[in-house]
C-alpha cells in the first residue's frame, strides 16, 4: 500500500495508492485506517521529524525516527561530525555577516529536497536560511544500507533539457566511479554517520567530488532518488537490505551495463489526456506517469524516463532523446485554461 501527493497511475497499477491531497498532514489519517504491519517513508518527509514520530505512534516504523532526523539534517552539527572525523564538510554558517556575493557561496533553507531552496548568495534571506561555501565538481550520491555501501551514481542537476532549475536534482547514472582513496572515504563515511547519528537502514548522501575527494552536502536518512538505479545496476531489492534481510546477499563486483533515470520538469503549462496515461502506461521505460487530466504547472515534475546502455554517455544521450519525443506530445495550455 501507499500514499503520497500525486497517486501516480503507475503506482495505482501496483498496489492499492492513495493520493493525499492535505499533503503531508493527511498521512496521519491514511495511516490510521490502513491495515499494515509497519510503514517506510521516502520523499521529503525528513523534514517533518514531528509528523514521521507521530505516524510512528500509529503504525511501527521501518526507518529513521524523529531524533535522528533533526540531528543529521542539522548542517551545523553534520559538519562538526565529519570534521572531528576528517572527513570533507564545505564552510557552512548560521549568518552571512563578511559573505562575498561573488558566486562563492550558496544560501539554503532549512526545508530543502532535491535541490529546491538553494541559491547563489546575494545576500541574506532570513533566519530560516543558512550559507554554505561552493564546492565545484561532480554532483554524486552514494546509498548506504546502515554502514554498508550499496553504491555511487552521479547526480543530473539543473541540466536544461529536463526543464530543472539550475540547482534541481533532475537523474541519477550509475555506476559511478571515483578514485579508491575517494571510496574508502563513502565507505568510513557511512561508518560515523550510522555510529554517530544512530542511522538505521537506507540512507542516501549527496556530495560533491572535487576529482580526489567526496565533499558531502547533506543526508538524506530514508530511500533516496538515487536507489533505484542502484538497484538496477547491481541487481538487488534495497528494501530487503533495508529491514535486515540482507543475511546471506553480496554485492557484484562489477556492473555489466549502466543505468539511469532523467526526470523531465514541465516547460510549459500542459495536462495530461487520459490517452497520454494509457499510452505512456504501456511503454517500459517510463515511470511516475500523472493520472488522466492532472494539469501540470511550468516548473513541475511530469513523469521519469528510465534508460539502459553501455557507457554513462550512451545512457545520457537516450534520456535526452527520450525526453525530446515525450515533450513534442505534450499539449500546451495557455493561462488561460489552466
Amino acid at each position: 500500500m501507499a500514499a503520497d501527493l500525486f497517486g501516480d497511475a503507475d503506482l495505482q497499477r501496483h498496489c492499492l495508492a492513495t493520493r493525499i491531497s492535505t499533503y503531508p498532514e493527511g498521512l496521519v489519517d491514511w495511516l490510521r485506517q490502513t491495515p499494515c504491519e509497519a510503514w517506510l517513508y521516502t520523499g521529503a518527509l525528513e523534514n517533518h521529524p514531528a509528523l514521521i514520530d507521530q505516524l510512528a505512534t500509529v503504525r511501527p516504523l521501518l526507518g529513521n525516527p524523529g531524533d535522528v532526523l533533526r540531528r543529521v539534517r542539522d548542517p551545523m552539527l553534520l559538519g562538526k561530525v565529519l570534521y572531528e572525523h576528517g572527513l570533507p564538510f564545505p564552510e557552512t554558517r548560521t549568518s552571512s555577516a563578511g559573505l562575498p556575493s561573488d558566486g562563492s557561496w550558496l544560501v539554503k533553507n532549512y526545508q530543502g529536497s532535491s535541490g529546491t531552496g538553494v541559491e547563489e548568495f546575494t545576500s541574506a534571506i532570513g533566519k530560516s536560511a543558512y550559507y554554505q561555501q561552493l564546492v565545484t565538481g561532480t554532483p554524486c550520491s552514494a546509498v548506504f544500507a546502515g554502514p554498508r555501501l550499496l553504491g555511487i551514481t552521479r547526480q543530473l542537476v539543473g541540466e536544461s533539457w529536463t526543464g530543472a532549475d539550475r540547482f534541481q536534482y533532475c537523474g541519477s547514472i550509475a555506476p559511478w566511479s571515483l578514485n579508491a582513496a575517494a571510496e574508502n572515504q563513502l565507505r568510513r563515511l557511512g561508518e560515523v554517520l550510522t555510529a554517530e547519528f544512530g542511522l538505521l537502514g537506507l540512507f542516501g548522501v549527496d556530495f560533491i567530488y572535487d576529482g580526489q575527494n567526496p565533499w558531502t552536502i547533506e543526508v538524506n536518512p530514508r530511500y533516496s532518488a538515487a536507489v533505484e538505479i542502484v538497484e538496477r545496476t547491481q541487481g538487488i531489492n534495497a528494501i530487503d537490505w533495508h529491514i535486515g534481510c540482507s543475511d546471506g546477499l553480496s554485492l557484484p563486483s562489477s556492473a555489466s551495463a549502466h543505468h539511469g533515470k532523467a526526470i523531465l520538469f514541465a516547460k510549459r503549462q500542459t495536462v495530461i489526456s487520459d490517452e497520454l496515461t494509457r499510452k505512456f502506461l504501456k511503454q517500459s521505460d517510463l515511470a511516475d506517469i500523472p493520472q488522466a487530466g492532472l494539469q501540470i504547472p511550468t516548473g513541475h515534475p511530469v513523469l521519469t524516463v528510465l534508460a539502459t546502455a553501455e557507457s554513462d554517455d550512451r545512457v545520457i544521450g537516450a534520456l535526452r532523446d527520450r525526453i525530446e519525443e515525450i515533450e513534442a506530445v505534450l499539449p500546451q495550455l495557455t493561462s488561460e485554461k489552466f
